[in-house]
């Protein structure tokens, strides 16, 4: 606890041994754990942040947003990270400390942290009295991050959480509802539903969040999201977890402990969209996929996305410089550094995960596997030796490229069937047939 009833962030440090296990694609439990904790300060500071240019500013939302700070610094710690690191939550934290640094008061809803505050007391049956104000655009809905939504009359504008005795009750434009972590949804009540799998003994826990994402500024949320979890989802995503844990476990592993939340976003014509936020560490975007097998694919992706993301945070990999445009073999448009070295990282765990299945599938599905391991395999070593060229990588930055390119580089050595090779090779051939002609004049190629 600092002075003036504020958190003090704690002061992190990465081993090299955890660095060149990142850099090699893995890094397991505890590396998730040391950049967990890393991104909990990360948010501490914004929201902190947040409210002193609150009070700066003069905004009508002042009271209520430093009532529930203050809650939430009574908070022990672990309640206090559980609440404010939602992966929404952070997302919104970052992205309005940012608005509001701008000016953009307008465009923002601080008033949230009243909401986050009540949640956790909610949770923790915490005793409670909190003045809620809700988002102007909301209707009437007063949404608890993780927890669930209260549908209020739709001239409401504020809310009163009073939580004491064990009883959680919402009022507001007249109304009363009683409101908790285990009631079930009723007319005015709408918890965040839960998934839940385990599979030897590995457990996999996801809040299937859709409503807090309305909060965070545009730039910081990404995607469109909406929907909810059907029994395909629940059939699929179970598949998948199988499959992750039966033949791939050290990613299984990290996915569980770094994965909390899951928000669904609209499907595409064919296969599957998906993303990672910088700024919500443990959330993954995704679409309903079309089998296990591209589910579990997905997950190996999108968690080599939040390591580095997450990692990002604690040392700069790439030193600001003129914005260069750079082919990637897995998208139609050109990338700026960043993002290419963000694009390879995650295309390591691709491969990484079609070579784990080359070797475990059935004869049928072999071939496709081979041919996915060879192609990614390819993509991200061509990637990374474009990458160590630039002058612009950090220490930190060309020791993660250099663990990559030695991990490529065996991968690279092993024998392959010729068919796989010769399709994979008609892949990224056609993949960057398409892109040359597509190209813009401006887009400067490194291949």
């Amino acid at each position: 606890m600092g002075g003036g009833g504020a958190v003090t962030p704690g002061v992190h440090a990465l081993p090299t041994w955890v660095l060149d296990e990142l850099a090699a694609g893995r890094g397991g439990v505890t590396a998730v754990e040391r950049l967990r904790a890393a991104q909990h300060s990360k948010t501490l500071l914004a929201v902190r942040a947040l409210v002193l240019l609150v009070a700066e500013s003069g905004h009508p939302d002042e009271a209520a947003v430093q009532s529930a700070y203050q809650l939430l610094v009574s908070l022990p710690p672990a309640d206090r990270a559980a609440a404010l690191g939602h992966p929404p939550v952070a997302a919104w934290a970052f992205g309005t400390a940012s608005l509001l640094r701008r000016g953009a008061s307008a465009a923002t809803h601080p008033g949230l942290l009243a909401a986050v505050a009540a949640t956790a007391a909610v949770r923790t049956g915490t005793d409670a009295d909190l003045d809620v104000p809700l988002d102007p655009g909301a209707a009437g809905h007063l949404d608890l991050p993780g927890l669930g939504t209260v549908l209020l009359p739709p001239s409401a504008t504020r809310a009163r959480v009073r939580v004491a005795d064990g009883r959680a009750r919402v009022f507001g434009a007249g109304e009363r509802i009683d409101i908790g972590a285990g009631r079930r949804a009723g007319p005015r009540w709408r918890p965040v539903p839960r998934w839940s799998v385990a599979h030897h003994g590995l457990p996999l826990t996801l809040l299937v969040e859709s409503r807090t994402w309305r909060h965070v500024p545009a730039s910081d949320a990404g995607h469109r999201i909406g929907g909810t979890v059907t029994g395909v989802w629940r059939s699929r995503l179970a598949g998948a977890w199988r499959i992750l844990v039966d033949q791939h476990r050290p990613v299984a592993a990290e996915v569980s402990a770094a994965l909390c939340v899951l928000a669904p976003i609209p499907a595409p014509t064919d296969g599957t969209h998906s993303g990672t936020f910088h700024h919500a560490f443990g959330a993954v975007a995704m679409s309903v996929p079309p089998d296990a097998r591209s589910a579990a694919a997905t997950l190996a992706h999108e968690i080599q996305h939040l390591k580095l993301a997450a990692l990002n945070d604690m040392f700069t990999l790439v030193e600001p410089g003129p914005r260069e445009l750079f082919y990637a073999p897995w998208r139609p448009d050109p990338r700026p550094l960043e993002a290419l070295l963000h694009g390879a990282y995650a295309h390591l765990g691709v491969a990484g995960f079609w070579r784990r299945q080359a070797r475990m599938a059935a004869v049928p599905a072999r071939h496709h596997a081979e041919v996915e391991f060879v192609r990614w395999t390819r993509a991200a070593d061509d990637t990374v030796r474009v990458l160590a060229a630039q002058r612009r990588l950090t220490p930190v930055g060309r020791r993660l490229v250099d663990g990559m390119a030695g991990v490529l580089d065996r991968w690279a050595a092993e024998p392959v069937t010729p068919q796989a090779a010769v399709q994979a090779d008609r892949l990224l051939a056609a993949h960057r047939a398409r892109w040359e002609p597509s190209r813009t004049p401006t887009a400067r190629t490194r291949a």
